[in-house]
């Protein structure tokens, strides 16, 4: 299994051991949601880890979003500490620059010359770089190909 289902399991340890409920509750959601994608047992790599990681983050940060128009300040709380455990998991975000300066390298690396060539664009920014916002790498695929 990937070095980083690893590091979550043993997550799960610390938390148990140190009676830490939220926490433990938090990393028992994560490591389900990668056994119940890798039902077939097939082995991960620590990019498929992290991009189910990222897509659970992504639903909490909707449903803290839901609760902030809803006004339910509880669940905002709870949600805000779920994603900080989350986020321990995660790649280090990249910056706008940096994520510019990837969609340059991947629009050169593959050729890509128009707006038609965007799938592919994006397709290898997600392989290449799982931690990218695909919202702000968009944008700049459409801004550097021609929208």
């Amino acid at each position: 299994m990937a070095e980083l289902f690893t590091k979550i399991n043993d997550g799960i340890k610390e938390a148990m051991k140190s009676k830490d409920q939220e926490r433990l509750s938090v990393l028992r959601m994560i490591k389900s949601k990668i056994l119940y994608v890798n039902a077939r047992g097939d082995q991960l790599t620590d990019s498929e880890v992290t991009k189910i990681i990222s897509k659970y983050s992504k639903e909490v940060i909707e449903s803290v979003e839901e609760a902030k128009k809803l006004s339910r300040n509880e669940e905002v709380a709870k949600g805000e500490s779920e994603l900080q455990v989350i986020r321990e998991y995660l790649p280090k975000e990249m910056s706008s620059d940096e994520i510019k300066s990837a969609v340059v390298y991947i629009i050169k690396e593959i050729n890509a010359t128009s707006i038609k060539d965007m799938g592919r664009v994006m397709k290898a920014i997600g392989e290449k770089y799982p931690s990218v916002d695909g919202k702000i790498a968009n944008t700049y695929v459409r801004e550097l190909l021609g929208s």
